[in-house]
């Protein structure tokens, strides 16, 4: 059915049902050309992705909708999961650095610590005038605890 027009004396006589009657078919029409309007803009800006799947192709309505919606999918996915990988590296990097330090200063505090054992252990032989036998035990427990202290702490 073709929409006619009316004078507008005719149309405030009408009831608003036959109103809505006539201004149906007229807000359909511009609701479906919306909708094309809006199809043919993302067939558009999406062109080289639909040329990259299948170029010889015509596209129908629902194929562009449909390519749209993997497309944006892919995008989303991307835009999340970058984030993911800078938090990871960010994270990596700095357990790097965290156990180059530790093992640095792990290694001086040992380093600190034989010297001051082995200071100690000459003065005790200096004024103990300690015998060659207990030198000995006396060095085998140092080097014990060397080898206790030198373990880097790991937490795993």
């Amino acid at each position: 059915m073709a929409p006619t027009f009316l004078a507008t004396s005719d149309y405030s006589k009408l009831s608003n049902k036959e109103k809505h009657k006539l201004r149906k078919p007229v807000v359909e029409k511009m609701r479906r050309d919306r909708i094309n309007n809006c199809i043919e803009q993302l067939k558009v800006m999406l062109e080289k992705e639909f040329h990259q799947q299948d170029p010889n192709t015509k596209l129908e309505k629902a194929d562009i909708l449909e390519m749209t919606v993997v497309f944006l999918k892919q995008q989303l996915q991307l835009q999340v999961s970058a984030p993911l990988k800078a938090h990871h590296d960010g994270y990596a990097q700095c357990w790097r650095e965290t156990m180059t330090f530790l093992s640095a200063n792990s290694k001086l505090d040992m380093a600190l610590q034989h010297l001051n054992h082995c200071q100690e252990t000459q003065r005790a032989q200096k004024d103990l005038h300690v015998s060659p036998v207990n030198l000995q035990s006396s060095q085998v427990s140092v080097k014990q605890e060397m080898n206790t202290s030198r373990a880097v702490w790991r937490p795993w």
